[in-house]
């Protein structure tokens, strides 16, 4: 039988091995990243580590190539892993259902040979976008509009992020509701899968070219469906842009220790030194109706009070120094390969988790939650 990529050897610069070896991180896994993702099995991809914290809805079915009318209810991450297994045999897909600052650890991203963010708000765009700088990580931003969108490569650690397109006011703007107890959420908007091909299709072209060491566009790509055109718009690095700050020195210190350890032991490994979230853990939760409160470790969650039945009020914080030692980082909502700040007399320093035994990681392990936006 002949060799399923025996084409691909006749392409000018072509190289599988490459593609093999690569692993690349799909944050989002919905109409964009599912063509992302079956693009870069169907190339020859490695590894896919594919995160999204969703499950998949019947409007899915109309733009997603990957989920199918059985899928209905069941997590993004596992439909489109068991779907790319089955189109790619060989793939090693790894699901993570949980937002990326909580399924991604820094570590991760920074071993990654190309992130691709496929995600549908500013703030998840900007917080992928700081992570990425923090440790240099090369990646490609991709989003829709009805009969179009943008393709966004920000391959060269030193050149302009997301965060560059945007004035200080627009990065100042969460696009999460104001109060933990506003449950509107912005108005839907249209959205087709024909848009979604289109943008899916240009970010994993860059990133095979990429991956290859092939020339790729150093600008924003701009699609529009109405006039039939591309054109691109020059990206510059914005001095003022706060996203440009990597993990400086002391380096990481790696622990023995991976996400499912417990705090306790994460605290010894630091050697007693407070220990920083990157995403905000609930330490406890207040009723404003009833004036119930009492101490709830975890990750921020949608609740009724026990005592009125009204919705709770989740109280965050970044500091684990209180949370109970013998709680694993996992149910804090501390990501696989994380590398944590921690803070003592002598300053900031890094630790870094190792890799957890098994991988990949099983999506049933994962502490699922519907999570509220945090507020303190």
């Amino acid at each position: 039988m002949s060799d399923r990529f025996e084409r691909h050897a006749l392409v000018p610069g072509w190289r599988q091995d490459r593609l093999r070896a690569a692993t690349a991180i799909v944050a989002g896994v919905g109409a964009v990243g599912n063509e992302v993702s079956r693009l870069l099995a169907m190339a020859g991809i490695g590894r896919l580590i594919l995160c999204d914290p969703d499950r998949v809805e019947p409007s899915n079915l109309s733009r997603t190539s990957l989920f199918r009318d059985g899928d209905a209810g069941r997590l993004k991450v596992e439909a489109a892993a068991a779907a790319l297994r089955d189109l790619a045999p060989g793939i090693a897909a790894d699901p993570r259902p949980a937002p990326h600052l909580r399924g991604i650890g820094l570590g991760e991203l920074r071993d990654a040979s190309i992130v691709l963010g496929c995600l549908d708000s500013r703030s998840a765009r900007l917080a992928l976008a700081g992570r990425c700088n923090l440790v240099r990580a090369p990646s490609i931003d991709g989003g829709t509009h009805p009969w179009g969108g943008e393709v966004r490569p920000y391959l060269d650690p030193d050149g302009p992020c997301y965060g560059c397109s945007l004035t200080a006011e627009e990065r100042a703007v969460a696009d999460a509701p104001w109060s933990c107890l506003d449950d509107t959420r912005p108005p839907e908007q249209g959205a087709e899968g024909l848009s979604s091909a289109l943008v899916g299709a240009w970010m994993a072209q860059i990133a095979v070219r990429f991956l290859m060491g092939l020339a790729t566009p150093s600008g924003t790509l701009v699609l529009d469906g109405a006039l039939g055109t591309t054109r691109i718009l020059t990206q510059r690095h914005d001095p003022s842009c706060p996203l440009h700050v990597p993990i400086g020195e002391p380096a990481p210190l790696p622990v023995p220790l991976d996400h499912t350890a417990s705090v306790g032991e994460a605290r010894a490994a630091a050697g007693g030194a407070a220990l920083l979230a990157w995403s905000p853990v609930q330490e406890r939760v207040e009723c404003a109706a009833c004036g119930f409160a009492e101490q709830r470790w975890g990750i921020p969650a949608v609740a009724p009070c026990p005592r009125c039945g009204h919705r709770l009020r989740p109280r965050t914080t970044l500091e684990l120094a209180a949370a109970p030692d013998q709680m694993a980082l996992r149910d804090l909502g501390i990501a696989p390969r994380e590398i944590l700040a921690v803070r003592d007399a002598g300053g900031m320093r890094w630790i870094e988790l190792a890799r957890p035994d098994s991988a990949p990681m099983a999506a049933a392990g994962w502490p699922l939650a519907e999570e509220v936006s945090a507020c303190r």
